[in-house]
This record gives C-alpha cells, structure tokens and sequence, in this order.
C-alpha cells in the first residue's frame, strides 16, 4: 500500500480535529444559545409592551409580535394576530386572558410555545401583546448561518495554512534527505546547513555533528593506519634483517634474541589492538560483579616493581567498582605502564572512597596534547603508539566511570571514581 503524503496526512488530521471540536463546540454552544434566545424573546416582547403601552391609539408593527385592545369587553384594535397560528381570534384571545389572574403567561400549542403580557387599566382597558417562537428561528438561522459560514471558513482557511506549511517543511526535509544522501558520495566533506530554528534545523545540526565525528573517525583510522604501518614496518624490517643476517652466516646466533625482542614489540601492539576490538563487545550488567580494586592494584605493582628503578608508593582501601575484572586490570596496567614511560622518580597510586589516582612525577603533558590523550589511535608526546589511553578511557566510560588527566606542579595525575 502506498504511503499517504505528509501534507494529506496533515490536512486529514486538522480535518478531522476541527470537525470533532467544532461539533462538541456547536452542541454545547446550542445548549447554551436556546436558553439565552428564550430571554432574548421574553425581552424583544417585553419592549414591544412597552411601546405598545406608550402608543396604545397607534402601536408599531412588529415582525414577531402582535397586540390587541379591548376596552369594555370589546375589542377596539388588533395587528399580526396571525402571529399566534390561528389559535385564537382577537376576541377569543381577549375572552381568555381578560380573567386571566396574573401579568404575563406561557402556554404551548401543538408543540409551539407562546408569549403574552397583559396591562390592566382603568376604564376597562385591556392592552395584550403576544409572540411565538417565530423570533427564536429567525435569530437561530441566523446564528446556524454564522457558523456554518465560520466553520467551513475555518476548515478552508486551516487546510490552506497546513497545506503552505507542510509544503515548506516536506521540502526542507526533503532538502535534508538529500544532503544526507549526498555525504557518503562527497566523503563526508561537504558540511549540511538548514536555515531555521526549529526541530528540523535541530536534526540538521545533529547530523552535521555526526558527519563532523565520522570525517573525524575516518581521519582517525587513516592516522591509526599509518600509525600501525610505521610501528610494525620497524620490528618487522629489523627482524628480516637479522634473520637474513642470521641465514647468511654473517651474524651470530646468538643474536637471535634481537628477533625475540622484536617479536616482543609485535605482539604487544597485536594484544592492544586485540583489546580495543574486544571493548566493543564487553559483557551485559548481568555478568558484572562487585571488584576489589586493592586486589588489581597490588598485582600490577608487584609485577612492575622488581623491573624498574621507578619507586611505587601505594595507598588503598576496600573500595570496590562494578564490572568485569579483567578489564580494570587491563585499563590499571596501561595507565601504570604511561607512567613508568614519563615517571623520574616515583608512581604514587592512592584508593579512597572509590576515588582512585595514578600520580607520577614526570614532565608535564602538553594541554594541546591532555584534549586529545584520549582519541583512538593518538600518539604520545614521545611518539608512541597511544592504543593504551584509548582502552583505559572506553573501559571507564563503559562500566560509568569519571576519567580525567591534569599536570601538577610536581608531576601528572590520572584520577578514576564513578559518576
């Protein structure tokens, strides 16, 4: 089935809104309308009393009303009696109410409601006036007129408006539909610009921002592609080398363990890689269990501390984080190893109330190098492979933990504690 327009599925919906509301409106408009035209009738008779009462020897004709005087039991005058649908002759009507008790009365006759008023006087004048429900039509049709023209005005006009607008906005997100599609034909380079200030231009600018992080990704990964050929192009080029070296007969045996050491190299670049990928794809909540973070600390420390000359001070309480185990140990493990490769001296690591800190007592980061320490596959300062950052900075984010670097005015600090 093919789809229904935005613009119809706009005009259809006002459509019917409008129908709805306006039907509610006018019943309870006529609710309301009845009782008020009731006393507007009561009152137009009551003025017609009055002038007729004024001017009894010459009364104004009236449309809706009618009046007869009868003086000594007989009737002098009489006008429109026809008002009152051949229910009574002036004479009859005067018989009626010349011994009717009070000043006015109300009665219905085949289903249609009279008006009368009655002015005694002395010498045996009797002035009535009457009406019926004529005055009540009249005033009805003309407001069943009124809002019949207002309310096909209203539907008219309102499809009108909704149809200009929705035009407007179906070609301004048509527009947006085709710089979206225009991005992967153009490399993400052309920027998307909407004029407005409405969701629309919203969703432009989120879209811009994202084809802004996915130029920046791309840029990234051709970066992380250089990176990765220039690191691997060096312990690779060294161990052809040696081994050609090696089968040639030209180099010792013996200093196959340059071979190993590069081997080394390679491997540990393949395992950040490895972790990296493996980040996207951490365990559910379900899995997480509650990790005590002096139990992760000690085992790094006690595995770096007896390979360098570097000093470990180290500090911690019970805190425990939420998550995978492995993982901490991993992101704990890179951001020790940044320090060991900065540190002079000493690595101070203190624990407390979940707050965790890696202090070393090395030169100062660069503040243009601190905004972007993070990014994947940013080098260090030092010109060295920056993978690790990136995986302690995804691991923390993951499990809701606050990551930050800041230079002190004796070394660099690292501090992780939950949001």
């Amino acid at each position: 089935m093919k789809e229904i327009k935005l613009t119809t599925q706009l005009n259809f919906i006002f459509t019917v809104v409008t129908l709805l509301t306006s039907l509610v409106f006018v019943i309870a408009l006529n609710r309301v309308f009845d009782d008020f035209r009731d006393e507007q009738n009561i009152q137009q008779l009551e003025l017609y009393f009055d002038e007729v009462k004024e001017h009894p020897a010459y009364p104004q004709d009236n449309e809706y009303n009618g009046y007869v005087i009868v003086q000594n039991g007989v009737v002098i005058s009489s006008n429109n009696i026809e008002v009152l649908d051949g229910n009574y002759t002036a004479a009859q009507l005067a018989d009626s109410l010349e011994v009717w008790p009070g000043f006015t009365k109300e009665e219905t006759l085949d289903g249609e409601t009279y008006y009368y008023r009655i002015d005694r006087r002395p010498g045996n004048l009797l002035i009535i006036v009457f009406t019926s429900e004529d005055y009540l039509y009249a005033v009805g049709n003309s407001f069943g007129l009124l809002v019949r023209v207002s309310f096909i005005a209203l539907v008219v006009l309102g499809n009108l408006i909704i149809l200009i607008w929705s035009r407007i906005t179906v070609e301004r997100v048509k527009r947006l539909r085709g710089e979206v599609e225009l991005m992967t034909r153009n490399n993400y380079i052309v920027p998307i610009a909407i004029d407005g200030n409405d969701e629309i231009t919203e969703l432009a600018q989120t879209i811009e921002k994202m084809r802004r992080e996915i130029q920046l990704s791309e840029k990234s990964k051709q970066e992380m592609l250089q990176n990765l050929s220039h690191d691997f192009k060096t312990p690779i080029a060294v161990i052809q080398s040696y081994a050609e070296a090696i089968s040639d007969g030209v180099s010792d045996a013996s200093e196959a363990d340059v071979i190993v050491k590069q081997a080394d190299i390679l491997n540990q670049k393949v395992k950040q890689l490895l972790e990296l990928n493996k980040l996207e794809y951490l365990k559910s909540q379900e899995e997480y269990v509650s990790i005590k973070i002096k139990d992760i600390i000690d085992n790094i420390v006690n595995n770096h501390k007896y390979r360098t000359n570097i000093t470990f001070e180290v500090e911690l309480d019970d805190s425990v984080y939420y998550g995978v185990k492995e993982n901490f140990y991993t992101a704990f493990n890179n951001i020790i190893d940044n320090a060991l490769r900065y540190a002079q001296t000493k690595i101070v690591i203190k624990l407390k109330n979940k707050k965790l800190t890696f202090f070393n007592d090395g030169e100062p980061i660069s503040q243009n190098f601190i905004d972007q320490l993070f990014r994947p596959y940013e080098k260090g300062q030092k010109g060295q492979f920056g993978l690790g950052m990136s995986i302690v900075q995804k691991t923390c984010a993951h499990f809701n933990l606050l990551l930050k670097v800041e230079n002190l005015t004796d070394g660099v600090m690292f501090t992780i504690e939950p949001l």
